[in-house]
C-alpha cells in the first residue's frame, strides 16, 4: 500500500504540468472546433486556426523523446513566441484566454516560473470568470510552489477549493495540504488532507492524503 501510494505520488508530481497542459490543449482544441461553426470574421477564424496549429504542433513535439531535450525546448520556445505574437497583435480576439493560459503552461514547462506567473496572473486579471480560471489558478499555484512561494501557492489552491466541491477540489486540497506540510504547519496540513478524504474518499488524492495523515499522526 505504502509503496503503491509513493509511486502514485512521484508520478503525479512529475507529470502534473504535462497533465495541466494536456487539459489545456484538449479544451482549447474542443473550444476552437466549436467556435468555427459560429465565427463570423476572417480575423477571428485566423486566430483560432493559429491557436489550433500551435497547440497541435506542441502536443506532437512533447511526445518526442530526444535524449538531450533540445527538440522539446525548441518546440516550447517556438510556441511561446507564437502565443506572444497573438497576445501582442490580436488582443481583442475571443481566443485570448486560451492564448494566455497556454503561454503560462509553456513558460512553466521551460521552468521560466516568473514568466509563467505573469501569464497566469494576466489571465486571471482579465478573465476571472472564464471556465478555465480554476485551472489557471491551480497552475499559478504550481508556479508559486516551484519558486518556493508556498503561502502564495496555498492561496491559489484554497481559492479553488473554496468554490468547488468535486474531484478537482479534492486535488486542490491535496496541493494546499502538501504546501502547508512543507511550511511545517501540520495542523493546517491535517485539516486539508482530512477535507480531501471527505470530498472524494475513493480518489487517488484521498489515498495520498490518508498516507500523509498516517505519517503525520
Amino acid at each position: 500500500m505504502k509503496e503503491a501510494t509513493l509511486h502514485v505520488l512521484r508520478t503525479l508530481n512529475k507529470y502534473k504540468v504535462i497533465i495541466v497542459i494536456g487539459i489545456g490543449v484538449a479544451i482549447a482544441l474542443g473550444a476552437g472546433a466549436a467556435y468555427f461553426t459560429t465565427a463570423k470574421t476572417r480575423k477571428t477564424e485566423t486566430v483560432w486556426q493559429s491557436l489550433w496549429k500551435i497547440n497541435n504542433d506542441l502536443a506532437v513535439s512533447l511526445q518526442k523523446q530526444d535524449k538531450e531535450g533540445k527538440e522539446r525546448i525548441a518546440a516550447l520556445n517556438t510556441a511561446a513566441d507564437a502565443y506572444k505574437y497573438i497576445r501582442e497583435n490580436m488582443s481583442s480576439s475571443s481566443a485570448m484566454p486560451w492564448v494566455l493560459f497556454q503561454l503560462g503552461n509553456v513558460y512553466y514547462s521551460l521552468k521560466n516560473y516568473d514568466e509563467a506567473i505573469r501569464a497566469y496572473n494576466d489571465f486571471l486579471d482579465k478573465y476571472s470568470s472564464h471556465p478555465l480560471a480554476p485551472i489557471a489558478k491551480q497552475s499559478l499555484g504550481y508556479a508559486y510552489e516551484e519558486k518556493g512561494l508556498l503561502k502564495e501557492a496555498i492561496k491559489q489552491f484554497e481559492d479553488v477549493l473554496a468554490v468547488n466541491n468535486n474531484l478537482f477540489a479534492a486535488q486542490e486540497g491535496w496541493d494546499a495540504g502538501r504546501c502547508y506540510e512543507k511550511l511545517g504547519q501540520t495542523s493546517d496540513a491535517v485539516r486539508l488532507y482530512t477535507k480531501v478524504v471527505e470530498l472524494s474518499p475513493n480518489s487517488n488524492w484521498a489515498t495520498m492524503a490518508q498516507y500523509r495523515l498516517s505519517a503525520i499522526k
